[in-house]
């Protein structure tokens, strides 16, 4: 089994793996990475909006705050 310092599996009493416990001090980049990759599956079947009406949108508030 692959020991890495800061981050422990814990199993039950069959042995299957249940928890994983990582040291964020040791392992923050990590971490982060693991909950940005959660929070894009977590989204997997949300709508997409077309790019033409992001930019459309960003521009129409660029007006907007131009003449102001």
């Amino acid at each position: 089994m692959l020991k890495i310092k800061g981050i422990k599996i814990l199993r039950n009493k069959r042995g299957k793996p249940k928890q994983l416990v990582i040291d964020i001090d040791k392992h923050y980049d990590v971490v982060e990475d693991l909950v940005d990759v959660l929070e894009a599956e977590s989204r997997l079947n949300e709508p997409g909006i077309p790019a033409e009406e992001v930019y459309a949108a960003i521009e129409a508030t660029m007006k907007m705050k131009k003449g102001k």
